[in-house]
């Protein structure tokens, strides 16, 4: 099968491969067709899992603490030496 690409799409296609994510422009072309026919439907999360829905409101809703630098490390140290590491 052949096709027919606007310049703008060879473009695309091309730098896909140049990025080394794909081998070859039918890779890229396969998994375009494949992302945009086959991929499942979009959750709605309010009707499919109300539940999760609203855990993630709460999470958006809730107020968060500003980190300061270096609080990460030291919540990582705490947990490598809980886990004995």
């Amino acid at each position: 099968m052949n096709v027919s690409l606007t310049k703008e799409l060879e473009r695309v296609v091309e730098n896909k491969v140049k990025s080394g994510l794909y081998n070859n422009a039918s890779e890229v072309v396969r998994d375009a067709l494949r992302r945009t026919f086959c991929a499942p439907p979009e959750i709605d999360l309010e009707q499919d899992t109300p539940e999760l829905a609203a855990l993630v409101r709460e999470g958006v809703d809730s107020r968060h603490t500003m980190h300061k630098d270096g609080d990460i490390q030291k919540i990582l140290a705490t947990v490598r030496f809980r886990a004995g590491k």
